[in-house]
């Protein structure tokens, strides 16, 4: 092949008219491998610019899949979160309602506590004397009238009856007496008429609840009010160093009432 390569230049020489020495000759193979070598470089470079270009996108691609695994992984985490945040705000929203609720009726049951309380003071403010407090109007009193704005014996009762348990007496008192005076037929006016005495003993008046006492055994005898009111009074005086008057008062509730839930509290103070 190399001589078909020198040939082609002596041929070429022969033709133009011109001899070429051997100089020349040599020359001009020493071209001819140089381009071969340089040629040869040239692929070889280029091939291995090709693979180190190969090797880059290689590494590119490689680094934009980490990164879209990355996001993946955040965009997973963002929905959770998401997710959470959303659950977290519903049961926000629905503890929010709930307590939106409880403060409506909190303010409802405040409010309608103000308006008995209004009407009790206006109704009840001034105090009689215990008898005339304490006692209903007799069912031939045929003039009896419910003052206008007076709540229901229900809610007067329960009003009361709330007032006596957070210790406020004089209100209990005030509620129990316009209950009894405006509904003497209420089916819990024994029980009213108790507490009343309750009130009294609260406020320090034992004279006064006393005498209460004593109304709810004579006006209602059959009740099961009756024996709670005997033992409080019979209690009030055991309290005072009155025993013997107490015993009386004891005796007479075990006999009158020998199976009442106060009868064996009666017996132990009495029985030696």
């Amino acid at each position: 092949m190399m001589r078909r390569s020198i040939a082609a230049p002596l041929v070429l020489i022969a033709a133009t008219g011109c001899l070429a020495t051997k100089s020349d000759i040599a020359l001009l193979q020493a071209d001819v491998r140089t381009s071969r070598t340089l040629s040869a470089q040239s692929d070889s470079s280029i091939l291995r610019a090709d693979a180190e270009r190969r090797a880059q996108i290689d590494r590119v691609l490689a680094s934009i899949e980490r990164t879209n695994d990355s996001l993946r992984a955040i965009a997973t985490r963002l929905a959770a979160f998401q997710a959470n945040t959303n659950g977290e705000l519903n049961s926000m929203n629905q503890q929010l309602v709930t307590f939106q609720a409880l403060l409506g009726q909190t303010t409802q049951n405040v409010q309608e506590q103000r308006r008995q309380i209004e009407a009790l003071r206006e109704q009840g403010m001034a105090a009689a004397s215990v008898p005339s407090a304490a006692a209903p109007p007799t069912s031939a009193d045929t003039t009896h009238r419910v003052p206008p704005g007076t709540p229901g014996p229900a809610i007067l009762y329960n009003s009361a009856n709330e007032q006596l348990k957070k210790g406020s007496f004089n209100t209990a008192k005030n509620g129990f007496e316009l209950l009894i005076n405006s509904y003497p037929d209420y089916e819990s006016v024994s029980t009213a008429t108790l507490k009343l005495g309750d009130a009294y003993k609260g406020m320090g008046n034992t004279a006064a609840a006393d005498s209460v006492y004593q109304l709810v055994v004579s006006k209602y005898p059959k009740t099961s009010d009756a024996p709670t009111a005997l033992y409080r009074r019979g209690r009030i005086l055991w309290d005072a160093d009155k025993k013997a008057e107490a015993r009386q008062i004891f005796n007479r509730l075990l006999a009158d009432y020998p199976r009442s839930d106060e009868a064996p509290l009666a017996k132990s103070l009495i029985t030696p």
